[in-house]
Parts: structure tokens; C-alpha cells; sequence
């Protein structure tokens, strides 16, 4: 397995930096198909039933995207000036196919729940890379309706949602708007953006790998300090002051508020939706290990850490500025 991993994620990563620094379309569509065929590996690391499922699907779904986006490509480079409307609109829509981005989301919920935690963590982070950028560099006046699309999308999919995976999932297409907004500030602020969102899903997916939990009601019978480190991490995911995921948006928001008001406004209020469910889960979990038991928080020194980083940094951050 280990072997598997060498040969693997390299090429994945070489798939993504080669997208990234193409200036020729052909070899950022070539760049995306490795990228698929490495990700299909990486989803079937181990070999069930639900890993084979997933794979197909997700497969088919992808193929279909990059046909939709080589089919546009080529129509385009030859009927430009008489298709502006397809070369405006279709690519883009197959990248946001491709990076399960709302509107184009409704394939999600379903195929991602079957995935492990690793592909799961790979899917809401490094998979919304080479999209977003080649969006943004390309077609950056469709990105404040798409970053609109996944702020509302990703807080009200959230609502209702009782499988962990499934709540990460909104929450990283609510994120995806938000990292769109931040590639409308800097390529510097996009960086930092993702860079804290993916150490806080590391951190998240991590903590549900060790202890195999895939739904919210198989916390309850954990112990309160994991009960207190999972509704930390999920409250950061939202936003909620202090934790650190507060910190990205405020830096995003106070660089953008004066030329998008408008923009700023409509996503902080769906944001509060967000916060509203995780608090909500939270106190459900926490209400019981306050009053009715002890707490035992001799635990491991990384978690320790992390719950430091996690509530202090944005303090610190005031503090300084």
C-alpha cells in the first residue's frame, strides 16, 4: 500500500501543476484526464464493493464533463466569432461538472459519500484547484454568480444533512464560493484561503479516519473531549468567531467590502445559516459533557495543539494588527 502511494500521488500532483502551468488548452484538458486517472486509483485503493461503485460513477460523471469541455474547446477555436455565446458558457460549466461546484452539484452527495477519507479530503481540496483557477483566469465574469451559486447552495444543502461526509461536502462547496472570492481580491489571499481551509479538513477527516465515524449520532457515545475537538473543528469550518476558519473570511471580507457590498452581504447571510446548524449539532453533543461528567483531557499533544491553534490564532491575529 505504501508502494501504491509512491507511485500515485506523485503523479498526481505532477497532473495538477502541469494544469496549472499550461498556456495551451489541449494540454490542460491532457493534464485534467491524468489528473481523473490518478484520483480513480486513489478512490480504489481498497477494492469494495462501494469504492467500484463510486469510481464508475464518478468516472462517467468526469468523462462526460471533458468531453463537454474538449468539444466546446475545438468548436470554439474554429467557429468563435459565430459561437460567442457557447464559448462564453459551455467550458466553464464543464469545469464546474468536473469540480462538483453548484449548480452543477446534484451528483455529489451521492457518489462522494461512498468515497475513504483520503479521496474524500482530496475531493474538497486539491480537486477545486486547476477549476477554479483556469475559471478565473478565463472566464472571471461568470465567477461572482458561480461564487453566489455555491455560498447559498453549500449553506442550505448543509441544513438537513445527518452524514458527516455529506456535511463536509456542502461545506466545501460554501468554501468554494468563498475561495472564489478570494481569487477576486489576490492569488496571495486565494493561497492563504486554501492553504487554512485544507489543514482544517486534514484535521477533520483525519479525526473521523481514526475513529470511523460517517455519521453525526456516532459522536454521542465518544468521549467528551473528542465530542468537544469534533464540534471545534466543524465550528471552524463554518466560520464562527473565534475559531481560525473566522479568520480567512474576516481577511476576505475586509479586503473586498468596499467595492462588493453587495456580494459581501448576501454571503455572510447564508454563512449564518451554516453556523446556525453547526451550532446547533454542537450544543447537542457538548450539553451532556458539561454537566453530567468529568472531563478527562489527558490526550494526545497534537490534538492539544491544534485546539490552541484552532481558538487562538485569530486572537493572536487582532492582537497584532
Amino acid at each position: 500500500m505504501k508502494n501504491f502511494n509512491f507511485i500515485v500521488m506523485p503523479l498526481y500532483v505532477v497532473s495538477i501543476i502541469f494544469a496549472l502551468s499550461s498556456s495551451s488548452w489541449m494540454m490542460i484538458w491532457i493534464s485534467m484526464e491524468m489528473n481523473l486517472l490518478t484520483f480513480i486509483f486513489l478512490i480504489l485503493k481498497k477494492k469494495t464493493n462501494m469504492s467500484m461503485e463510486s469510481s464508475m460513477k464518478y468516472f462517467l460523471i468526469q468523462s462526460s464533463g471533458s468531453l463537454i469541455f474538449l468539444f466546446s474547446l475545438m468548436t470554439n477555436m474554429t467557429y468563435y466569432n459565430q459561437m460567442f455565446t457557447l464559448s462564453a458558457l459551455v467550458p466553464p460549466l464543464a469545469l464546474i461538472l468536473k469540480s462538483g461546484m453548484a449548480p452543477l452539484h446534484t451528483w455529489t452527495p451521492e457518489i462522494v459519500s461512498k468515497f475513504n477519507y483520503q479521496s474524500l479530503y482530496l475531493f474538497i481540496t486539491f480537486q477545486k484547484i486547476v477549476p477554479l483557477t483556469i475559471m478565473f483566469s478565463s472566464w472571471s465574469d461568470m465567477m461572482s454568480w458561480i461564487m453566489i451559486f455555491n455560498i447559498m447552495i453549500g449553506s442550505i444543502g448543509g441544513l438537513t444533512q445527518s452524514s458527516i461526509y455529506k456535511m463536509i461536502l456542502y461545506s466545501s462547496i460554501n468554501n468554494s464560493g468563498w475561495m472564489i472570492m478570494s481569487l477576486m481580491e489576490s492569488m496571495f489571499m486565494f493561497t492563504l484561503y486554501f492553504l487554512i481551509y485544507s489543514m482544517m479538513n486534514f484535521m477533520v477527516i483525519n479525526f473521523l479516519e481514526k475513529n470511523q465515524i460517517k455519521w453525526i449520532i456516532q459522536i454521542k457515545s465518544y468521549s467528551h473531549y473528542k465530542k468537544y475537538l469534533f464540534s471545534s473543528m466543524m465550528l471552524s469550518l463554518s466560520g464562527l468567531p473565534p475559531f481560525m476558519g473566522f479568520l480567512t473570511k474576516w481577511l476576505v471580507i475586509s479586503m473586498l467590502y468596499t467595492n462588493y457590498k453587495m456580494i459581501i452581504m448576501i454571503s455572510l447571510m447564508f454563512s449564518i445559516l451554516t453556523m446556525f446548524f453547526y451550532i446547533k449539532c454542537s450544543i447537542t453533543l457538548l450539553s451532556s459533557s458539561f454537566w453530567l461528567n468529568k472531563w478527562n483531557i489527558n490526550y494526545p499533544t497534537p490534538s492539544n495543539i491544534f485546539l490552541v491553534i484552532n481558538i487562538f490564532s485569530p486572537l493572536i491575529y487582532f492582537t497584532l494588527t
